[in-house]
């Protein structure tokens, strides 16, 4: 009876190590996969965080992934028929754990956490919870390496903190 308890515990064990190990693996590779730039729509997202409204606005996300499970990145929000005059630009620090993506900006903002998604090398859709809405918002992104970034870095802009965070237009607003 010993001999086949000390074999069912080791079986379990193994069981248990074996799905943490690749819990932790497949983070890291949701976290490879996430590396690098990102643009599509995020549904109601721009009346929670800044009061305007509208659906012509567009979301592009840079992720640079700088250990196994995170790293920084940068958003812009923007409208897309006036990019560069109505827009809002944030780095943030990033973190893929248990299949929970949690973005933490550098606005002092919420932080997202991003949970029931889909993401492969092209597409990543999903939803998000910033912690003020009440449910859940959608977001649909595609894979994008030619967003043109220096246009964002290089403006003047409206609000200019010493954190990166630019601004001008609409997104200009002060957040509630």
């Amino acid at each position: 009876m010993k001999r086949f308890y000390t074999y069912a515990m080791m079986a379990l064990m193994s069981a248990l190590a074996m799905t943490t190990f690749t819990s932790c693996d497949t983070d890291a590779e949701q976290a490879r996969t996430l590396n690098g730039g990102w643009t599509g729509y995020i549904d109601t997202y721009y009346y929670d965080r800044w009061g305007v409204t509208g659906n012509s606005f567009r979301t592009t996300m840079y992720f640079d992934r700088i250990d196994r499970y995170g790293g920084t990145g940068y958003e812009v929000d923007y409208d897309s028929y006036s990019p560069y005059r109505d827009y809002y630009y944030c780095p943030f620090d990033w973190e893929v754990y248990n299949g929970v993506i949690r973005i933490q900006y550098a606005d002092s903002w919420n932080d997202v956490l991003i949970y029931d998604y889909h993401l492969d090398y092209d597409y990543f859709e999903g939803y998000m919870d910033d912690g003020v809405s009440s449910g859940r918002i959608h977001f649909t992104l595609y894979y994008d390496d030619s967003f043109n970034w220096g246009r964002y870095w290089n403006m003047r802009s409206v609000i200019a903190e010493d954190n990166g965070v630019r601004a001008s237009g609409k997104f200009a607003k002060s957040k509630e």
